[in-house]
């Protein structure tokens, strides 16, 4: 195996440390601070998509729900989040887009 040989493992699907530092913590901990998704929100959402924690992704979006990024940050999340097959996030993410005014932006 290639992983025998060198000194790091790649994950294709993940494109930055956050995630795997997101995945690492609750791994080891079993849960994770809500101020940690605060780096990458949706990175930290695909990761666990890709490693299965049905729990971590029910946890992040409940944190999605529950918190500000609905008002502040939804056409923010949206747009990072298109490429994730995960239809629940992404509903979430325009149902909360949906509900911002559009003079909101200008």
């Amino acid at each position: 195996m290639k992983e025998s040989y060198e000194n790091e493992i790649l994950f294709p699907k993940i494109s930055s440390s956050t995630g795997m530092d997101i995945i690492l913590e609750f791994t080891y901990t079993g849960s994770i601070k809500e101020e940690s998704l605060n780096k990458d929100i949706i990175e930290s959402f695909r990761a666990a998509n890709y490693f299965q924690l049905l729990e971590l992704r029910e946890f992040i979006i409940k944190t999605i729900k529950t918190t500000n990024y609905t008002n502040n940050y939804s056409p923010e999340l949206l747009f990072k989040a298109v490429n994730i097959r995960r239809y629940i996030l992404l509903n979430l993410l325009v149902l909360a887009v949906a509900t911002i005014p559009l003079n909101k932006y200008y």
